[in-house]
């Protein structure tokens, strides 16, 4: 049974998302949505849902290719113009609105978005793991996704065993792994949870629709590690990807989002030009190129984007909106009470 909070909580974000749906059009016909990028990152792409339902990958929200189509198209019809990274470093017309596809993580699956690349002529960024590409490694979230879901275990459950490894570095991780579901529990089980072949980064990468971009070289969460271990980490994953490809990349997406002063030192001094966080919100325009360019980026959601989009559009999720309302009420009524304190 729910706590009475969490229940209050689910009503009060349900209510947040419809007035959201009704009253966006008009705050963004106000607002306008010009000079302005939205960034979107997403993880596996799948054919069908009957994909989903085997149960051979965490979900995280990912879309089946005919709502990445649907996801596209939404854009282009409201006059997004699909960028590169490196389009920030050039002459951007920062009166326009644009939008950014990329990839994290490297999964085979993503060979399904080059036919919508290529019918809107549009490009996507893909960040590489290189150590689960070059071992064909199942990626560890997914080794505890799929077998814990096959054993019965609750989703709630798997997700706080995969937050609870976030905080190690990688060989722990891949201990943790090993100890509790095998060694062999690392081979994919399908096309849907293996990562690309090294042939298959070789073909991506001379795609013109196709950015390939550094993901680390273990997937590291790089503020559990020192900053001579970042260095590695990301000094490692260019070279695996400059002698694959030829291609030295100027963009890296922090593993799960995470990093912090000392992670944004090191990549900068590395020669990054353009970082990718998991904070969700729009990035405003134009940036300043001087420095490493921080990118805001929100997740894709497997709803229908006609419903959502909105919200990206203003700069939120509707969970974020939510957030933010709540965060509002309790420092007003906090200031209320410090007010009636004599």
């Amino acid at each position: 049974m729910q706590p009475i909070n969490e229940k209050i909580n689910n009503v009060a974000r349900g209510l947040a998302e419809t007035l959201g749906f009704l009253f966006n059009p008009l705050l963004l016909s106000i607002k306008g949505e010009n000079s302005q990028l939205l960034v979107f990152y997403f993880h596996g792409l799948y054919q069908s849902l009957g994909q989903r339902d085997l149960n051979h990958i965490d979900p995280q929200k990912n879309m089946t290719v005919s709502q990445f189509n649907d996801f596209v198209d939404y854009f282009l019809n409201l006059n997004y113009t699909f960028i590169r990274p490196e389009d920030l470093l050039a002459d951007l017309d920062t009166h326009n609105r644009y939008v950014m596809i990329t990839f994290d993580d490297g999964y085979y699956n993503n060979m399904l978005a080059l036919p919508i690349l290529e019918k809107f002529n549009i490009p996507a960024v893909f960040f590489i793991t290189a150590d689960n590409v070059k071992e064909n490694k199942a990626f560890w979230w997914d080794v505890i996704y799929k077998h814990r879901t096959k054993q019965g275990v609750s989703g709630l459950q798997i997700h706080n065993e995969q937050e609870m490894l976030k905080v190690y570095k990688h060989d722990h991780i891949s201990n943790y792994i090993n100890k509790n579901f095998g060694e062999e529990s690392s081979i994919p089980w399908s096309d849907i949870d293996r990562p690309l072949t090294l042939q298959e980064v070789k073909i991506l990468a001379k795609n013109p629709f196709a950015v390939i971009g550094n993901h680390t070289y273990h997937h590291a969460l790089l503020p559990n590690y020192e900053k001579n271990e970042i260095e590695e980490e990301i000094a490692r994953s260019n070279d695996f990807l400059r002698s694959l490809t030829g291609i030295t990349p100027i963009s890296i997406a922090f593993p799960n989002g995470y990093y912090n002063k000392l992670v944004l030192e090191v990549v900068e001094a590395a020669g990054f030009r353009i970082a990718f966080s998991a904070v969700p919100g729009k990035n405003n325009l134009p940036v300043d190129n001087s420095k490493l360019i921080c990118l805001k980026r929100f997740m894709s959601n497997n709803n229908n984007i006609k419903n959502y989009g909105s919200f990206f559009r203003l700069g939120y999720t509707p969970g974020s909106l939510f957030s933010k309302i709540k965060e509002s009420l309790h420092a007003e009524h906090k200031q209320e009470y410090l007010t009636g304190i004599r």
